[in-house]
């Protein structure tokens, strides 16, 4: 986890959108997962879609290890049961941003995550809202702040927390504009 953390969350679509969470800070939450699939780098083509990884839980914390905001973007999403195909056309255009949360329950899993630059932005698709808030208790450090996760599951404002305190902050995809702002 990074210095601070900006988030905020669309009920509608299931969706968290961060900065400041990295994925190393997201595997305990994958501890019940049977693995992950992955997707290094820029996204494919309609055509030819990028390839993806199948990782086991046992691989993650190396993963965890690696350098992965040097690779730009990246995706992952968790599966239980019977890993998926490594050819798999409908995994790969979930990972390519093309089909957001409808192969989850083909994997069976709890999250779909886009990550650009690690840690600098995540928008993180979800199952269930229990999921997610399992995930940012375990996640987020008393030193940034304590979060009314009450009020993010409302979705009517983003957080912006950083040294024990927690401000309202506007919604957007702009994580620029407000580390900007804020940093």
């Amino acid at each position: 986890m990074r210095h601070y953390l900006y988030l905020w969350h669309d009920p509608a679509e299931r969706m968290l959108v961060a900065s400041g969470i990295e994925f190393k800070d997201c595997i305990a939450a994958l501890g019940e997962a049977d693995g992950i699939v992955l997707r290094k780098g820029s996204a494919g083509t309609i055509k030819k879609p990028a390839a993806f990884h199948i990782l086991a839980p046992q691989q993650l914390p190396a993963l965890a290890l690696e350098d992965m905001h040097a690779w730009g973007s990246h995706a992952w999403a968790d599966w239980q049961g019977k890993p998926p195909a490594s050819k798999d056309a409908a995994v790969a255009e979930m990972l390519d941003h093309r089909a957001a949360l409808a192969p989850l329950p083909a994997l069976q899993g709890r999250f779909l995550a886009f990550a650009h630059d690690d840690g600098w932005y995540l928008k993180l698709f979800y199952g269930e809202w229990d999921d997610v808030a399992a995930l940012l208790a375990s996640t987020i450090p008393p030193p940034l702040g304590t979060l009314d996760l009450a009020a993010l599951r409302q979705g009517g404002d983003g957080y912006w927390l950083q040294d024990g305190t927690v401000q309202v902050e506007l919604k957007t995809h702009d994580i620029d504009s407000v580390l900007n702002r804020r940093l």
